[in-house]
């Protein structure tokens, strides 16, 4: 995980314990009757769950003055307002936390993308990528449909997609609904994206590969256009007319978008890395700069795993719309690192030491040393991040090719699926911890009996190290995150 200095660790539990008490997930907190102060926090996320509405694996509940706006329609107060989300939203909860306790004051859903299907590409019945307004949206099997399945989907069928800005004309997409068999963009298409290629002269500009003509739009809240000052901008632009032939959209109105708070507000946002300039000080989380400390814990990588297109959820405060982060959590936890024992496709390897682990390979999968799978030979060395799938399958989000050569190292780090004291099991693998050396998050030793206490099944995260001695000999296990 993201190691910090010994020196950092007791700054680093004073902030976690105002964090806790502040910002908590919905558990812990101060339970001493009349303690309890109510601070204002924004969460924006992908929807997991209800009861009221989970974002970002926190819990805000409703209550008669919560307000919840859909794509722009009229607000509904009150609980009665659960009913308009869906499973796979990306949404903007404003709300307030005392103790244990989330309220939302304000929910706030608005599509990433709106048009016609341009092109279909599958992978499989549940994966693959399609085209809608000049940008690539990326399928897999976290995606969630209403009223439809990715089979059902065509060309020309118009389809309402929210998810995250992966990079310029790339959304990832976490919940599908189809619009209309046909039409365009007859009743209205809109995109998010940032701004490149803008030309005043023109009146014209790029998101992804869609250009948008803004020469008789609205665009009273965007800056005065002159030249390409437009450049690097997130906006949101909509129109009726789309000429696919072209991929030109003429809108009807330019906006700024993006994620705001207020200054001094407690923030959870999740998103895709989408600039790495500032590092190792800062870095762009969708459109949204995140400053790094001497403080900041990391869970589930390390900070010089940050990299472009890494998925990631950020805990802090903002000011002026920089988010000073307590905490980077990888959403893409999954590591593996041994030697390639089979391919048994073309889309798909399994590794030395992990024989019931399936990796697999999707368009949108980078690789590091190697230009893709079939660059890589039977017994090297390599080193895995992801997500985990369906069966104990691991959706690799970036391969990195060590060596030709094989190594006898071996690590593991997922999700833990099941605890009985003295193992756990991750991935289908179970490792028996009797005598290996157990580590906190802060690479502190602690025993048996605090590690087992510190597992949730299902929501904590273990990495384990071994070596390749016939078979495998496990020999430290450690805590990232939960």
């Amino acid at each position: 995980m993201g190691k910090q200095t010994k020196s950092g660790i007791g700054q680093t539990a004073a902030v976690l314990a105002v964090t806790l008490l502040l910002v908590s997930c919905g558990g812990g907190g101060n339970d001493v009757p009349g303690s309890e102060v109510s601070s204002p926090v924004v969460s924006s996320g992908t929807i997991t769950g209800f009861g009221s509405v989970i974002v970002n694996e926190a819990e805000f509940a409703f209550d008669d003055s919560t307000s919840t706006s859909v794509d722009g329609g009229a607000p509904v107060m009150g609980p009665g307002g659960q009913n308009n989300l869906r499973l796979g939203m990306v949404v903007k909860v404003s709300g307030s936390v005392s103790g244990s306790t989330r309220t939302a004051g304000s929910i706030l859903y608005e599509d990433s993308l709106e048009g016609p299907i341009q092109s279909k590409s599958p992978i499989d019945a549940s994966n693959g990528t399609m085209t809608v307004l000049g940008q690539t949206v990326i399928v897999d099997d976290t995606t969630r449909f209403d009223g439809v399945t990715f089979t059902n989907l065509a060309d020309g069928h118009v389809i309402e997609v929210s998810g995250l800005v992966k990079a310029d004309g790339i959304i990832a997409a976490s919940l599908i609904e189809r619009k209309a068999l046909s039409g365009g963009c007859a009743l209205e298409c809109e995109v998010k994206g940032t701004v490149k290629n803008h030309n005043d002269g023109s009146k014209t500009f790029q998101i992804g590969n869609l250009t948008v003509n803004y020469g008789t739009a609205i665009i009273g809240d965007m800056p005065v256009p002159n030249g390409n000052n437009w450049n690097g901008l997130f906006i949101e632009a909509k129109g009726t007319l789309f000429d696919a032939g072209s991929s030109t959209l003429t809108a009807t109105k330019v906006e700024p978008e993006g994620f705001q708070a207020p200054n001094g507000n407690q923030v959870e946002l999740e998103g895709f890395v989408t600039s790495v300039a500032g590092l190792p000080g800062s870095f762009i989380l969708g459109n949204s700069t995140v400053q790094l400390t001497g403080s900041t814990l990391f869970l589930g990588g390390t900070k010089d795993e940050i990299a472009v297109g890494q998925k990631l959820e950020v805990e802090g405060s903002i000011s002026s719309n920089v988010i000073t982060a307590q905490k980077v959590k990888f959403k893409d936890a999954v590591r593996m690192e041994s030697n390639v024992t089979s391919k048994p496709s073309g889309s798909s390897f399994t590794l030395q030491g992990l024989p019931d682990v399936t990796v697999v390979v999707t368009s949108q999968t980078a690789f590091k040393n190697v230009a893709d799978l079939a660059g890589i030979p039977i017994n090297s060395n390599v080193r895995v991040r992801g997500r985990e799938g369906a069966n104990n399958s691991v959706i690799a989000t970036e391969v990195e090719l060590r060596d030709t050569n094989p190594d006898n190292k071996v690590e593991l780090q997922g999700v833990v699926q099941t605890v009985v004291n003295p193992s756990v099991t991750i991935l289908g693998v179970t490792i028996n911890t009797l005598g290996l050396l157990l580590e906190d998050i802060d690479d502190s030793p602690i025993s048996p009996s605090g590690f087992f206490a510190s597992i949730t099944p299902t929501q904590s995260i273990v990495k384990v190290k071994g070596k390749l001695l016939g078979g495998v000999v496990w020999e430290e296990a450690e805590l990232e995150s939960d």
